[in-house]
């Protein structure tokens, strides 16, 4: 007889004297004198995949625990699975290290439980280290995106997922913001069908570099000559909504008022107009054969290449005209 095939016929005898009731005989007689007592860690979620749990399904050694003794004890069947498959029970510790206590008997074991054991029929679990992991894996990438100093600081998930054994599971996430951003794990079936939809959040800090006026900017004020009504600052954008103003080349000017220390944003800001209201400007039209110049005074401001209204020096008639410089406005 070879060195497997004793270790094969050695497990069986295993089994069958713990379905006798004698394995805590044989495991006290496995464990060497003097030596502490082997640890089993109880798991908070669990499945069970036949009528009875079985040990291996809700508990995980830990510590030195015998391979062969773990392969041995780990197959004991406990207490009754829930009837359903998919059903789920809630076993608070008290009565779940009454049943393991009842049914090791004096098994040399010491147990590490939960608050209680959430235990369902068929399928798997998803812990909550697995689903952190995943949306880790997902998230980072969008939050390097997001340029600056931008870092996941947290991921708060559900406990556990109970999902079918063929199930997978992924992170939806329609944008990822400063501070919290919530997002959802997608349990989908065979066929790509949507099975479960769990919500979750994360938390990003993100640091950027901002303009941020240093005194009042009144509406149509200018604040981009020589940068006198503003300064760049590292805040935090948490909460910090729409797409920051961007000064580059050439003068701007406020389109609505912002308050010191307050970040200013591309909608509080427009291109400083080439012409302004009430200036007088040379209204052209012109076409193959045909150009015609006449004096108009400007109704509205106007940027360049941007639209205006001007009014005919002669009849008072408003034309809309596009901006050419500063002083020529160009008939559409």
């Amino acid at each position: 007889m070879n060195a497997a095939r004793e270790v094969a016929m050695g497990r069986a005898v295993f089994r069958q004297l713990i379905s006798a009731g004698l394995a805590a005989a044989i495991l006290l007689a496995a464990c060497p004198a003097g030596a502490g007592l082997w640890r089993l860690a109880v798991k908070e979620a669990a499945t069970a995949a036949g009528e009875r749990v079985l040990l291996s399904e809700i508990a995980e050694p830990s510590g030195d625990f015998p391979a062969d003794a773990w392969a041995v004890l780990g197959a004991t069947p406990l207490w009754y699975a829930p009837e359903t498959v998919g059903r789920q029970t809630v076993i608070p510790s008290a009565k779940v290290l009454e049943g393991l206590r009842y049914y090791l008997r004096d098994a040399p074991v010491e147990f590490s439980l939960p608050n209680q054991v959430v235990l369902a029929r068929g399928g798997k679990v998803v812990d909550a280290a697995q689903l952190r992991a995943l949306a880790v894996e997902t998230l980072t990438p969008l939050v390097v995106a997001l340029g600056g100093e931008a870092r996941l600081v947290s991921v708060t998930t559900p406990d556990h997922l109970f999902v079918d054994d063929q199930a997978s599971v992924s992170v939806a996430v329609s944008e990822v913001t400063a501070g919290k951003t919530a997002f959802r794990y997608v349990v989908t079936g065979t066929g790509a069908r949507i099975l479960q939809q769990t919500p979750a959040e994360a938390v990003v800090e993100h640091l950027a570099r901002v303009p941020v006026a240093i005194k009042s900017i009144l509406p149509k004020d200018g604040a981009a000559v020589e940068q006198i009504a503003y300064v760049y600052e590292r805040r935090n954008m948490a909460g910090i909504k729409g797409r920051l103003w961007e000064p580059a080349d050439g003068q701007w000017r406020a389109r609505r008022g912002v308050g010191p220390g307050q970040i200013i944003m591309a909608d509080e800001m427009e291109a400083m107009p080439l012409i302004l209201r009430g200036d007088q400007v040379r209204l052209v039209y012109e076409r193959k054969t045909v150009r015609l110049t006449m004096l108009a005074e400007a109704v509205t401001d106007g940027a360049a290449g941007g639209k205006i209204t001007v009014k005919n020096s002669k009849n008072s008639k408003e034309i809309t005209g596009v901006v050419r410089d500063r002083s020529t406005v160009m008939v559409q």
